[in-house]
């Protein structure tokens, strides 16, 4: 995949999935399914790569503040974090689709999520289908809260009742089922 453009995510209520669909600077679209179980492994994945990153103090020559034993406390500095980052974010502008399918029109299911060096030492995301080819991403911090934060809205549009939080055991109790009476 050529250096990403942007980023989609929208719930499909009638296949209960995501459609996460990235396009390039050189107008390629590439389209897949993401499922309830596999946002949240995306999920966890992320906010790791998230966790491994230090918060960078305020001031340019003050030192890295070493992460806090405390999980609320670190919890509250990467939601900070993260809503910093992502008030910076743009999703006004419209996605702009493209009719160059590498993979196919069709979205692929994805089943396999991997992180591995970048060469620039960047974190690379690699999202991967059971068989076939996948997609890898480069994830700098912009791009890393911007995808957490399309996870975010759209989760909750879908009602799946997962807990996410920046870190593990800090979010809020999960809902019990949704039904009928």
């Amino acid at each position: 995949m050529g250096q990403m453009h942007q980023m989609q995510l929208t719930y499909v209520a009638t296949e209960d999935r995501m459609l996460f669909r990235v396009n390039t600077k050189a107008r390629q679209e590439f389209r897949f399914w993401m499922t309830r179980r596999y946002t949240a492994i995306l999920w966890h994945t992320l906010t790791q790569i998230l966790a491994n990153r230090p918060i960078a103090p305020d001031a340019p020559n003050a030192p890295v503040v070493p992460p806090v034993a405390d999980p609320l406390v670190e919890a509250t500095k990467q939601e900070l974090k993260h809503q910093e980052v992502v008030s910076q974010a743009d999703f006004k502008t419209q996605y702009q689709e493209s009719t160059y399918l590498p993979l196919g029109e069709a979205p692929i299911l994805l089943f396999s999520v991997g992180v591995k060096p970048a060469p620039d030492g960047q974190p690379l995301l690699c999202l991967h289908p059971e068989k076939g080819q996948g997609i890898e991403i480069v994830l700098n911090e912009q791009i890393t809260h911007s995808f957490c934060q399309l996870i975010l809205d759209t989760t909750a549009k879908a009602e799946w009742g997962l807990v996410l939080a920046f870190v593990p055991g800090t979010g809020p109790a999960p809902e019990g089922p949704k039904g009928l009476n």
